[in-house]
């Protein structure tokens, strides 16, 4: 395999790559972001006042399949990539910058596996038969997911973004650095990725089959990552994944909002796991395109 340019993006690490200091990372990355999460609300009630800011939460927290309640959600990985970047500069005494790789890469890397998987995703979601059939937004107009997309998108890109810095950037390089000669810096924070989606309590019985689908995911940009050397393919692999799910077909119920059609179904849905070997192929396939679009 050639991983011949994971050792230039994960060379900014090898200075601070003790454990401890990795550990101490990934809780403060988290608490700082809660923490922001907190703050901005207590600044926000300062200014706006409590009724108006009780009333945002209220309206994003209760209808959770709205779009506002999806653009919240998205929003606020915000928190947590200025967590990221308080953590890089202080633990670990470098700018946040080092966790992308060289910057020009990042971009030409991100913008062609972007269009490279964004319009294979799309072709097979057209063409590829439904085992249901797909059910139109009503709680979102084709006109006004027109007006949101440049927000849509943003707010996509944010949270890809932030999950790619933590999980590629900084964890991938982390453990890179400190076992060169381990598959840990792959298998690692793929694992720790599977962990975070899984939800149990939303899913079901199906909490597992999503977590091992995000498990392949991780496995996948961690191989796209070590391969150009920079978080850019990961970044656009996981974005086109992202604007597919989200924006144009998701499962009916949390985060929803912002899709023109939902499959009629809850992520519980015993009907889920009929569908996850199409997904899994679906994912070789994207895999298989962004590295067919780098050349790597």
């Amino acid at each position: 395999m050639r991983y011949d340019a994971l050792k230039y993006f994960v060379a900014p690490a090898i200075g601070t790559s003790e454990l401890w200091r990795t550990g101490l990372g990934v809780a403060l990355t988290f608490m700082a972001g809660l923490a922001l999460y907190q703050l901005f609300f207590a600044l926000l009630s300062n200014v706006i006042g409590p009724d108006l800011t009780r009333a945002l939460i209220d309206a994003t927290s209760f209808d959770t399949s709205s779009p506002a309640a999806t653009l919240y959600i998205l929003a606020t990985f915000a928190f947590f990539a200025l967590g990221l970047a308080m953590v890089t500069t202080t633990i670990h005494r470098r700018s946040p910058a080092t966790l992308f790789g060289p910057l020009a890469a990042v971009a030409s890397d991100a913008l062609r596996v972007t269009l490279a998987v964004g319009a294979l995703y799309l072709l097979l979601t057209i063409l590829l038969p439904q085992s249901v059939e797909l059910v139109r937004n009503d709680g979102l107009s084709r006109r006004s997911w027109i007006a949101l997309l440049p927000i849509s998108l943003t707010a996509i890109a944010l949270q890809a973004g932030t999950e790619e810095l933590v999980f590629r950037g900084y964890l991938q390089q982390q453990l890179a650095a400190r076992f060169p000669d381990l598959p840990l810096w792959m298998v690692g924070p793929a694992a720790l990725f599977a962990l975070s989606h899984l939800s149990p309590a939303t899913a079901g019985d199906n909490a597992t089959l999503f977590a091992l689908w995000a498990f392949a995911f991780g496995l996948a940009a961690a191989d796209l990552t070590a391969r150009t050397g920079s978080i850019g393919a990961a970044f656009g692999f996981h974005f086109a994944n992202n604007v597919i799910a989200v924006l144009v077909t998701s499962l009916a119920g949390p985060g929803s909002g912002l899709a023109l059609y939902h499959l009629p179904m809850a992520m519980d849905d015993p009907r889920i796991a009929s569908t996850m070997l199409p997904e899994f192929a679906t994912l070789l396939c994207g895999w298989l395109a962004a590295r067919l679009a780098l050349k790597v």
